[in-house]
């Protein structure tokens, strides 16, 4: 059976609009799966060894739409003398070293009075990367997130190896 040019035209346009509607799809797609978030609950039995605290914590993230920073806001309760705050590489349970800085990386900033509510929100690029990402992306760091091996750690005058600690998932 022989089809008209009529029938061609629409069958090809039918293709051509359904090929648009999939790779438009997946470009959409793929931007709403980079908008990942993380959150860590922070608190002085995740430290390692525990410590005894009233003080906890939140630490919340969100992946950039280009996958290329990471905002973060960090929001503390009960805590005092605040002497710095990073993102550490290292499973639960372990110790690790800093990776990335979250509030006074170098610790040579004078420690805050009390804390009940926001320590710092900031964005993360790579070049606020350290450590074992020094150099990285921020995908780096992710992939660090997704395979348990990131938390986030708050140190205090009192104890300055980390009095709260969480994390990242």
């Amino acid at each position: 059976m022989m089809r008209s040019n009529n029938s061609r035209a629409v069958i090809l346009g039918t293709a051509i609009a359904v090929t648009l509607c999939v790779v438009g799809t997946g470009l959409s797609t793929t931007a709403l799966a980079q908008q990942e978030k993380f959150n860590a609950k922070l608190s002085g039995s995740n430290e390692v060894p525990p410590v005894t605290t009233s003080g906890s914590g939140v630490a919340t993230f969100q992946l950039s739409a280009d996958g290329k920073s990471l905002d973060y806001q960090l929001n503390l309760t009960n805590m005092n003398s605040v002497m710095a705050a990073h993102i550490h590489n290292g499973k639960q349970g372990e110790n690790g070293q800093p990776v990335a800085g979250l509030f006074n990386p170098s610790m040579s900033g004078p420690p805050t009075g009390a804390v009940n509510g926001q320590l710092k929100k900031g964005t993360l690029t790579s070049a606020d990367l350290s450590g074992a990402l020094a150099g990285k992306q921020i995908s780096d760091l992710v992939t660090m997130i997704k395979s348990g091996g990131a938390y986030v750690n708050v140190h205090t005058t009192k104890n300055q190896n980390g009095e709260i600690r969480g994390q990242i998932s």
